[in-house]
């Protein structure tokens, strides 16, 4: 009898001990699977606090399992595992660079995984609230802890140092809070918040203060514990990773002599545009400047230099619209009631470039004048034709509100003036107007 309770005590401690065991039937057969499931109660949830008690026995960070977590790695396991997927395949770009500086400043290796959490290893990622970058540095943050903001370049965007400020923040909240859980806290809702909460509760025990935080810092912690674990076991969850097909390897730099558009880039050095953004994303817009110092493949770097002449011809070519490259020419007449701003706004463009591509030295345009305007390929005029409303009237030129009042049943002008929210009556030819129903 005492055999035989000591031989149900073993079976449990042994498929703890073979952690992945029991997920594959060949080595348990599927009769001792239902006898541990039924009698015993084995949930998969076991596996993953048990995976999760080996990680945090390797960091001193606090890898807690509990229900909150669960509810975490439920989700990257399941409706978000191709976020999962996209972050394997890219983190070998990633990760060597950011293991780097926390070693350098001797902090956990697994705030890399923190990456993910912020931006989705995302360097030209932006928040609503307008935090940027990786780490998603809020403006003035940034320029606290030395990121440089400036109307080409954004460096919370610069992967290596905006890792460096972040290094370095994580540093700053550590000697504030001393609990990495805090930290992490801080991090997300800010250390003057999260301060005052432990001052209101009375504790500085993360999951005690975890119920009285804002949702998104409550979730914050359970959150990076979870993508801590989706990362490292991905493959025992038959998560394979997605070639982000960005050529991370063989680098060299080329300085720019001219100001280029990302879309000449891609067409003279043959490199999507994943690639350059990616090895570039310290730059904002679509376009780089003169004098940028730019990061491609080597050999495309070699192959520009090699071509360097004929290169910047093309590069002005595409400048001066004899070579289109995402683009196609078309010519717009100009209708009654037409100005700049509509046909700008109808073609997605700005006034200026149709006044540039058409030598307009004003806005004044006349009805049958003809308009070069380059667009987007497969992008028409989204509206040629404004059709007006019953009650909608467009100015002539030489009209005054006692004209059109006139013309309209005897409207009367302050009705006019109210409807349409003018202070004076002064009239703009092409402008269109509400007449009142009555």
């Amino acid at each position: 009898m005492n055999r035989i309770i000591i031989f149900f005590l073993i079976i449990p401690l042994f498929a703890i001990a073979n952690q992945d065991s029991l997920l594959n039937v060949d080595i348990i057969g599927i009769d001792s699977i239902t006898v541990l499931s039924e009698n015993m109660e084995f949930k998969q949830e076991n596996i993953i606090a048990w995976r999760l008690q080996q990680l945090d026995k390797n960091t001193p960070m606090d890898l807690v399992y509990n229900d909150k977590v669960q509810v975490f790695i439920d989700s990257y396991l399941g409706r978000n595992k191709a976020l999962i997927s996209r972050m394997k395949g890219l983190a070998p770009y990633y990760f060597p660079m950011f293991e780097r500086e926390l070693d350098q400043y001797n902090l956990p290796l697994e705030f890399k995984y923190l990456a993910i959490v912020e931006s989705a290893l995302n360097p030209k990622a932006r928040s609503r609230s307008g935090a940027s970058g990786l780490w998603q540095f809020m403006y003035l943050t940034g320029r606290q802890y030395g990121l440089e903001v400036t109307s080409y370049m954004d460096e919370r965007q610069d992967p290596l140092k905006a890792t460096k400020s972040a290094c370095e923040y994580f540093v700053s909240l550590y000697d504030t809070f001393g609990d990495w859980n805090l930290v992490l806290a801080a991090y997300n809702g800010g250390p003057g918040y999260l301060q005052r909460k432990i001052v209101s509760v009375g504790s500085s025990d993360f999951w005690e203060l975890y119920p009285h935080l804002r949702k998104e810092t409550r979730n914050y912690v359970p959150t990076f514990i979870a993508v801590n674990y989706a990362m490292q076991y991905a493959a025992e969850h038959d998560i394979a990773f997605v070639d982000p097909k960005i050529n991370f390897e063989d680098i060299d730099t080329l300085i720019l002599k001219k100001e280029v558009e990302l879309k000449v880039l891609t067409e003279l050095l043959c490199v999507n545009e994943q690639t350059i953004n990616y090895l570039n994303p310290a730059y904002k817009k679509s376009i780089f400047p003169k004098g940028a110092v730019l990061t491609f493949p080597s050999n495309t770097v070699h192959d520009f230099k090699l071509n360097e002449t004929t290169n910047y011809a093309f590069i002005d070519a595409v400048g001066n619209k004899e070579i289109l490259i995402d683009e196609e020419r078309i010519v717009y007449r100009v209708d009654r009631g037409d100005y700049l701003g509509r046909i700008a706004k109808a073609h997605n463009v700005h006034v200026f470039e149709i006044k540039e591509w058409n030598k307009l030295k004003s806005t004044k345009l006349d009805i049958g004048d003809k308009l070069v305007i380059y667009v987007k390929k497969g992008k028409h005029l989204s509206a040629e034709k404004k059709v007006l409303g019953k009650n909608e009237y467009i100015i002539q030129k030489g009209d005054t509100l006692w004209d059109i009042a006139k013309k309209h049943n005897g409207l009367s002008v302050w009705k006019i003036k109210a409807l349409n929210n003018m202070e004076n009556d002064n009239l703009k030819p092409g402008t269109t107007i509400l007449l009142p129903t009555s």
